[in-house]
This record gives structure tokens, sequence and C-alpha cells, in this order.
């Protein structure tokens, strides 16, 4: 619902010849909810309005005259490398499966309790052809009744050697069903394997090797769909376009244009305008597909003519033990492959934000930081109590807020970039009851435009109070835009709005897009648990919200600390020594030097993070995680702590405290909490380890029996 990430990827877009800079994130885990509540699956004609059918319903079906009649888009997969997992499918459409909710926020372990805190949503595109026609490519719930505005795949860009140039190319912006079928699919790398990738190569280059054996590259890697790749085809059996806009974003190491990871290029994350010569960091999972809206009818939203665009995604997330391990990202290349122009175009993304409980739902927008956000209403999250209709699970009473940021909005046709320049939102009738129907599901396309260039369904101007239908404040393009903690402004809490389901559009526009145009749309979702409700303030959301902000400002440049060293164990007779070492060739901590930039550090302030010791923790098993565990006791035991002898002794975080219950102020506050009380003696590398921290009784080690360290 809001602005686009300002990622820092380093990477070569073909055409332009402009290497941008790719980045990571921060890392904390956030504190679990204690209450996990199992989801229940409800039927979307019953979650949405059981008495009408859905929006649009099939009104283009038989439009098929100028479309290559693909299949719909079927392939789904789960985002889960953080605390979230979220639903991803091919279409345009994402966080549900077609009938449930899917983006589950705190992730519990597989066959646990899960709560959803977004039902679905999907992008919307629009704008006029020359001749003032409306075109609209949108998706709302046609994946529940298989109408679709969204084909999996891309479009053809039309050759250049084709006589008057690729504009006069009959096969432009053409797809077809066998194309569509391949491309119905993702492409995931993970994070790990680039890292293990980048080392791989600087050790071949330390040796004076120019290139890797492509055996000893991983395969999500080495079939990575980027422009060019040469051991694609062996992968996935069939051949990528050779198309000037480029494919998957990579890190480009001879700027030649060309994907070659045995020359040690790898993935990264695109981004517009983050320039550099230093390679990026990398996210610990990148997902990427393609869509576009000509591969047959538009049956969702009933739009009679196609806008001919192709949609390149990159969903991304970080693990982290702060708030990034809470958020996703996705990152929309949008190409206008049509061969006319279309003009007062918009971009937007549709949002049906279910916080748990559908039924008892607020919205609000922050406009500086173009972020939309979904709060409950009261302090128990249900229709009645902590119970939600058709048994769908709650939060109960331990509600988070969830907001969608647009870190990065398309370019005008002046190069303008263009943030959130609207927030709207539509009324569930089958919910709230009977609301005004200009407030409801838009059904034609010119109501859609409507909706995403800041008007109510039927033309009217948005206006300031109340629920922003007519009422006697000036035209506003942005609905409830104060904190709901304000009783003076105006949000749904201060209007003691009527509760229920809504759907919001975050939109960017109008501009002017040419053929041929790369345009990019970047939001994520930024989610902090268990708020002080009701009317709750919104500091702790902008707080982690400005963390995400700034790592895209710099380009996803964030600090993540030092490398952990590597280890040889040597096992004796009852007794293991761990032995710690920082290869100089891979390593950031290469003779513990490590030290890095931090963010939000004010000037003439110490802005550097710096390598201070070591902790050897043994763990109870196989499955712990200090990333989730490292408080438990039952799970996690120090064995051995050593620092640096340089006058520190103490390390501290600094924590947001929430105003109104933690602190007596509305103001959020920063509190110390120490993290590691050092007896600044000195670094030590050698460790013998005697006693099973976990054993009883006797706690001496026993032979041949297996122990778990981190």
């Amino acid at each position: 619902m809001k602005r686009s990430l300002h990622l820092l990827p380093q990477f070569w877009v073909a055409n332009q010849q402009y290497i941008y800079k790719i980045v990571s994130a921060i890392r904390r885990t956030p504190p679990l909810l204690v209450l996990l509540l199992l989801l229940v699956a409800t039927g979307l004609s019953a979650r949405n309005n059981p008495n009408r059918p859905h929006p649009q319903g099939n009104q283009a079906t038989d439009q098929v005259s100028f479309r290559q009649n693909c299949a719909n888009a079927v392939s789904q997969i789960d985002q889960q490398i953080n605390n979230v997992r979220a639903r991803l499918t091919t279409g345009g459409d994402i966080w549900w499966d077609g009938s449930n909710g899917r983006y589950i926020v705190p992730k519990p372990a597989p066959g646990a309790p899960e709560v959803s805190a977004l039902f679905a949503a999907g992008i919307w595109i629009a704008g006029r052809d020359p001749g003032g026609n409306i075109k609209v490519a949108a998706q709302q719930y046609g994946r529940g009744s298989g109408n679709f505005d969204y084909y999996p795949g891309p479009l053809h860009e039309g050759s250049a050697d084709f006589p008057g140039g690729p504009l006069q190319d009959p096969r432009r912006g053409t797809t077809g069903p066998d194309t569509c079928a391949r491309w119905d699919q993702f492409f995931v790398v993970s994070g790990a394997n680039v890292q293990a990738h980048i080392n791989a190569w600087r050790e071949a280059q330390a040796q004076g090797e120019t290139s890797l054996p492509p055996s000893t590259i991983p395969e999500d890697i080495l079939g990575w769909p980027a422009r060019g790749n040469e051991f694609f085809a062996d992968i996935h059996q069939f051949d990528l376009p050779n198309t000037m806009q480029g494919l998957a974003g990579f890190w480009d190491q001879d700027f030649d244009g060309i994907y070659e990871p045995h020359e040690g290029d790898y993935p990264i994350v695109e981004i517009r305008g983050c320039n550099g010569n230093l390679p990026p960091s990398t996210p610990d999972e990148i997902i990427f597909w393609i869509f576009n809206d000509n591969g047959n009818a538009h049956r969702d939203s009933g739009s009679p003519s196609s806008i001919q665009m192709e949609v390149q995604v990159q969903a991304f997330a970080y693990k982290a033990n702060n708030d990034l391990n809470n958020m996703t990202f996705q990152r929309y290349k949008l190409i206008n492959r049509a061969i006319e122009r279309l003009d007062s175009s918009y971009f937007g993304l549709w949002v049906d934000p279910d916080l748990g409980c559908y039924t008892d739902d607020y919205i609000g927008c922050d406009v500086d930081r173009s972020m939309a956000y979904v709060y409950n209403a009261d302090a128990l999250d249900g229709t009645t109590g902590c119970v939600c209709d058709q048994g769908i699970n709650t939060y109960c009473d331990e509600i988070p807020i969830l907001g969608i940021d647009y870190f990065r909005g398309p370019l005008n046709e002046f190069g303008e970039e263009l943030g959130m320049s609207s927030f709207t939102y539509f009324n569930n009738p089958g919910v709230i009851g009977t609301p005004n129907n200009a407030t409801t599901d838009p059904s034609t396309p010119q109501e859609y435009y409507y909706y995403l260039s800041g008007r109510w369904r039927d033309g009217t101007p948005l206006t300031y109070g109340g629920d922003g239908y007519m009422e006697d404040g000036p035209i506003t393009a942005y609905a409830f835009s104060d904190p709901p903690s304000d009783p003076g402004g105006w949000s749904m809490c201060s209007e003691q709005s009527v509760v229920g389901d809504r759907r919001t559009v975050q939109a960017s526009g109008p501009f002017t897009l040419l053929p041929g145009a790369v345009n990019e749309l970047i939001f994520g979702v930024v989610w902090v648990p268990d708020q002080n409700y009701p009317c709750p303030s919104i500091a702790r959301l902008q707080k982690a919200d400005d963390l995400a902000q700034e790592i895209f400002d710099n380009c996803i440049t964030f600090t993540r600390g030092p490398d952990a060293p590597d280890v040889d164990w040597v096992e004796l007779d009852r007794e293991i020594i761990a032995v710690f070492s920082n290869d100089p060739v891979v390593s950031n901590n290469a003779n513990e030097q490590f030290q890095e930039v931090g963010l939000g550090i004010p000037e003439g302030e110490d802005n550097l993070y710096r390598f201070e010791g070591y902790k050897l923790f043994q763990l109870a098993g196989p499955d712990v995680s200090l990333a989730t565990d490292a408080d438990d006791p039952d799970k996690v035991r120090l064995v051995y702590q050593v620092d640096k002898r340089n006058g520190v002794s103490q390390i501290f975080n600094w924590e947001v405290l929430s105003p109104g219950e933690q602190t007596p102020t509305g103001e959020a506050l920063l509190s110390p909490v120490l993290q590691v009380d050092g007896e600044n003696e000195g670094i030590s590398h050698t460790f013998s380890i005697t006693e099973d921290q976990f054993a009883e009784g006797d706690r001496r080690l026993v032979n041949h029996r297996k122990y778990y360290f981190a």
C-alpha cells in the first residue's frame, strides 16, 4: 500500500548500460507472539459477499480476438526465509491461494496454528490510449473463479532487424500458450548459495584462475534467468528471450551485459538509480517471475483492451535480528511492449488487508512515508471477543499493526519519481452492511480508473472528514491521513467508523507511458507485534518503516555484522577443542578488523560498528537456532565469551518503548538494553570443551555422542 523500496543493488541493464547497486539488510529477531491461533479455511464467496458475484465477474469471457489464449496462471510458492510465510502466485495477485489469506506472520513451525495478516493483493495499471479510451489491467479475486487479467511469461519486444524497427514488428507485445506455460513458474535463489558462490570466485581469483567449473556452481545460480545465460536452457529446457530491457538482475563482474556465473556473476535485486562500483549485499532469498496482460482476455477487470504490459517481479526478504525479520519486499519492473503511448497513466497496489479477523479492521495512511496501514478497531481481534466469523483465526488480545510502504514509485515523462499520489479505499458490503454504492467494489474500467486516480467509484472526489464521501472538508487524495492516536485528527478511530472489511488502493500517477518505457514499483510489508489498543500509536510501525526506508535510500546497504569465524574441531577423549580463524580472502573480519558504517547515526558521532569479541554457545539439538532461541536457556547456553582488550566492556542495544503503554507520554522513547557484559581481557582463539551444559548429574562429555555448538 505504500511507497517503493530504495534498495541498492548493483546490476547491469543492457540497453541503458546502467550499473545498479543492490543491498542487504540489518538483522534482528522480533518478539514472537505468545498466542498463535489456527487459520481456518474460508470460502471466497462467503468471505467477500455471498449475495453477489465477485466484481467484474466474467465480463470479458468472449474477448479473445487479439489475444493469444494463454492458460491461467496456476503456480504458487511460499516466501518464508524469515518470520513471514507469504504466498506468491504467478498471476498479478499475491498473498492468497485463491480462497484464503496466506500472509502468515509471525511464522509458526510447520503444522502449528497460524494467523494471516493480509488476505490478498494485486497490481493495477490503467491509462488512456491516444484516442482517449481507458485501458485497465487489474487483478482482484479472479483467481477464486478462474478470471484473470494477467498471464505468465514475457511479451515479444519486436526485432531490431525488422523493417522499420521493433515498433513495426507485428510480433511486438504478443505471446503464445507455449510461452505462458513455460514461464508459469518461479526462479528461486538462496542468499547462502550466492555468498558461497562469491567466496568461491574470490578464492579462484586469489589463485589466479579466471573462471569456475560450472559443475561447482549451485544450480539456482547457474540457472538464473538473466540476460544471455548460456546455462539456462540446459537446466530449464527452454530458451531465454534476448531482451534489451534485461531479465532478472545480476552483478556483472566485467560489465559486458551478459550473465556469466562461471566468470563470477551472481543474482542481485535490480534497483533503478543505484549506481556504483562496489558489489551489493545479497538478500537471504530472491524469487523471480514474469507475467503480462496480453496472454488472454481481461476477465477480472472486464477491460476490452490490453495494455501490452510485461511485468518482471523480484520478491526478496532478509533473516535478521531486528524488524527486517518481519518484512517482505517486492520489486516490479514494468515494460510497455505496446506500439503507442499510454497517457494519464497510473500504477497501483490493491490490497485486501485482513489483520487476523476481517470484520473489525480500520485503515489509514502516513502521507509523508507513502505508507498505508491496517489496525484493529478495538482491543480484541474478532467479531465477538476473539472469535471471528467463519472460524477465521485471530490475533486475540496481542494485535499487531501492519503497513505497506511504497519505497520506490514510477518515473513520469520528465524523469521525476512519483511517490504515493493517492490512497483510497472501498467497502465490502457483505460485511459492512449497506454502504453507499459509490464506495464499494469497482465493476467497470472507468471505475477502476477512478479509484486509481484518487476518486470514488462514481468519480466523486475524496473529501476530508467522516468517511471521505461528499463531506464538508476540502478535497484530498489521502483517506484517513492522521494517526489513530490523535483524537483531533482524521482517522477511522477518531471518527468511530463502523467496523468492517475494506480494500485499499495505493496509486502513483498520472504520467505518460511511452512505447518501450521501463518503470519501477517497489513496496514492502512492515509488521510490528502486540500494540496498545484501541486507537494505537503508529510510532512503533513508523520506526520499523524508517529502518527499511533508510536501507533503500542507501541502495540496500546496511550493516550485517562480522562473519562468523571458521571453526576447526579437534575431537579427543571426552574433550572437544574449537579453534577459531577468519579466512583472509572471503571473511569480512580478516585479522578481526571488521568495521561497517551504521545507518541512522547523526553526523559528528562515531558511526562505525566494530568487531568486539566471540560468544560460543552449546545448543540443545540440531533444530535450535540462535535467531529464535537465543534467550531460551532450555535450548541455548553460553560456553565461552571473550572480548577485545580495548576499554570497551559493555554493549547495549537501543530498543523502542511503545508510547502510552511503556512510556508516560504519547512519544516513543529509546531505552538501552545490555547485550554483552565483557571482561575486557583480550581475544582467545582456542577453546577446550569438557562439559555438556545440558547434562544432569555427571556433566563430562561422552565419547561418540553428538553435540551442537554455534
